[in-house]
């Protein structure tokens, strides 16, 4: 087997194996230009999850001229 035969072999197991969601498959080179297929007990990876995040108010901090560490800071009593 060719390294690209390999790497297609493990692109259609990754999409029609009855284990592809329990585990991955690989290209691994062998003896020679000889390439296998190795099955892993690992999961593959599932794309991160997005978040829409919070519109942020323009005019928050903004009219307050003190630094960060100052309102941040409770207020000495």
């Amino acid at each position: 087997m060719t390294e690209e035969q390999a790497k297609d072999r493990c692109r259609e197991l990754a999409e029609t194996s009855p284990d592809r969601e329990t585990h991955s498959w690989i290209a691994r080179q062998g003896e020679g230009d000889a390439w296998s297929v190795v099955k892993l007990a690992v999961p593959p990876a599932k794309p991160p999850e997005t978040t829409a995040s919070k519109p942020t108010d323009p005019q928050s901090g903004r009219d307050d001229p003190r630094t960060s560490q100052q309102q941040n800071v409770p207020f000495p009593f």
